[in-house]
């Protein structure tokens, strides 16, 4: 984990209040993660009033798509074993994309949600990648033709690929240089056999068209388009999570 981010809305006139991210200086591991977040509850006092509705959406690379025909709640550890490893004492969950038949099955920080428990009482929560999907989905509801969406942060982005309201592709890189970034988004077109020549590339996140990662990838991909905030007020590289308004 490299950060945190936060935003607090108006339930019924859907302003939002306020934003903030705090970026880590060093990765944090899940274990010390609920510290994290708990520093970030005491110095920002906006966070400790009463709210109406709670929603957390946690990134990170354990998780894995399931087509909801196949899914079986008893196996959830047996989906993620195949693309990650996992504890034995992890906590599974799962989030189901209904419309597209879909189900996100994941591993969710449980020192975090025993903390955001003890202070807010129940409240919801997803896996960033089942935000990242719906929105790819909705974006690209009406394309025959195959679309890719990556959303860009600093050192992981998420990418997406959906053709005939269908997911073909999606999953989630970490890097650490512009050629890592490259590297990842290269290999995933060739396996699914889509050309850097025709398809149609839409970034988001924390990446600009003066960013030397746009620059570089622009040699490549010939149709590359930076997508606009959806919420006026969140930030550009919280766009994806804004679609949540």
């Amino acid at each position: 984990m490299d950060g945190l981010s936060f935003f607090t809305q108006n339930s019924h006139s859907k302003e939002v209040i306020a934003t903030q991210t705090i970026k880590f200086t060093n990765n944090v591991n899940p274990t010390s993660l609920s510290n994290e977040v708990e520093k970030a509850f005491k110095k920002n006092e906006i966070l400790s009033q009463n709210f109406a509705k709670v929603i957390v959406v946690y990134s990170n690379e354990l998780f894995t798509m399931v087509p909801k025909a196949l899914f079986d709640v008893e196996k959830g550890a047996d989906y993620l074993k195949f693309n990650t490893k996992i504890l034995s004492t992890d906590h599974i969950s799962h989030d189901v994309i209904d419309f597209y038949d879909l189900v996100n099955v994941y591993v969710p920080y449980t020192s975090v949600n025993n903390f955001l428990f003890e202070t807010f009482g129940s409240f919801d929560y997803y896996h960033s990648t089942t935000v990242f999907t719906k929105f790819l989905l909705n974006k690209f509801v009406n394309s025959t033709e195959p679309k890719i969406l990556i959303n860009f942060q600093d050192s992981y982005f998420e990418m997406g690929v959906v053709a005939n309201k269908k997911l073909l592709f999606v999953n989630r890189f970490e890097i650490r240089t512009k050629e890592d970034f490259i590297y990842y988004m290269l290999f995933t077109m060739e396996q699914l056999e889509l050309s850097p020549e025709t398809i149609e590339v839409v970034l988001t996140g924390t990446i600009t068209k003066d960013d030397p990662y746009y620059e570089l990838a622009h040699t490549y991909v010939r149709h590359l388009s930076v997508l606009e905030a959806v919420h006026k007020l969140i930030p550009q590289d919280q766009a994806i999570l804004g679609s949540l308004l």
